[in-house]
């Protein structure tokens, strides 16, 4: 009996080991980029070729790359206009999802089923895809190289998307809680809006964090819609200063990237209960 409870013993120790062997490797996967990024933005690499192992460690940090994007360029103004970008379509966005998810998922709707495949198989379609369509219909509607222009181009993606979230979302909650309401005096519209908007904050805040994130990051569409230097984003600041004569400026990419991931992070942390309580509902599913 000894002998069988060291061998137990024996095993589950191997198997304790194996498991923080590849929990420490998938670590050092995963920081290792952020780590990689940081440390070019803080060298003076002026290409790609000049990158060695010894610059993984480096001997003299310079500033300069984080001095010059800062204070050489008119980066706020740039900062500005992609935060009005995404807090015009995160408005957008959280809107036509919400309202098009409860619709879908507690009013009889003729050709509901249909909408919602047809909204599913949407999901699957690359936004980049959209970018000439979306650009010949603005045009013709004089919506180029405006805000709302841009607005209503990210939020037709993330809207699309969103509604199909919230709506496998709120298809969990009973339908007693706003029926409920009803009765107590409530218009349908108010009783989406006191009782149910509360219990779908979990989904509203990620379709929140994906519209941010969609409009904040995006260079395709800021590059097709946008013809006027003082409408420039974050990611057209970024390819105009890390870019030059056809080679890149490696540490001014890399001090850009780390400077525009610094709201992304703020972000992340903020809402990382939602997020959580999001992916542990899809895992339960």
């Amino acid at each position: 009996m000894q002998r069988v409870g060291s061998k137990r013993t024996v095993g589950k120790i191997i198997r304790l080991a194996i498991s923080y062997l590849v929990l420490v490797v998938m670590a050092i996967i995963s920081i290792f980029p952020i780590y990689y990024i940081v440390i070019t933005s803080l060298n003076n690499i002026p290409s790609l070729a000049s990158v060695s192992l010894g610059s993984l460690l480096p001997s003299r940090i310079s500033l300069n790359a984080y001095y010059d994007i800062l204070f050489q360029e008119p980066f706020f103004v740039w900062l500005r206009n992609s935060l009005i970008m995404a807090l015009g379509t995160i408005i957008v966005s959280v809107l036509v999802a919400f309202l098009t998810g409860a619709a879908l998922s507690r009013l009889n709707v003729p050709g509901k089923k249909a909408l919602i495949v047809f909204l599913y198989i949407l999901t699957f379609l690359p936004s980049v895809a959209t970018v000439i369509p979306l650009y010949l219909m603005f045009a013709s509607l004089h919506l180029i190289n405006t805000y709302y222009g841009l607005i209503l181009a990210y939020s037709s993606g993330t809207s699309i998307f969103g509604a199909y979230l919230v709506k496998i979302f709120i298809d969990t909650i009973p339908p007693e809680y706003e029926e409920a309401a009803m009765v107590d005096g409530l218009s349908r519209f108010r009783a989406y809006i006191r009782i149910l908007l509360p219990m779908t904050r979990p989904i509203v805040a990620f379709v929140m964090l994906l519209a941010f994130l969609g409009a904040y990051t995006d260079y395709a569409l800021a590059n097709a819609f946008i013809t006027s230097g003082n409408m420039w984003t974050l990611t057209l600041g970024m390819y105009y200063l890390a870019v030059t004569n056809h080679s890149t400026l490696y540490n001014v990419f890399a001090a850009f990237s780390v400077i525009m991931g610094v709201p992304i992070m703020a972000i992340f942390i903020a809402f990382q209960k939602y997020i959580r309580n999001v992916y542990s509902l899809s895992g339960g599913k």
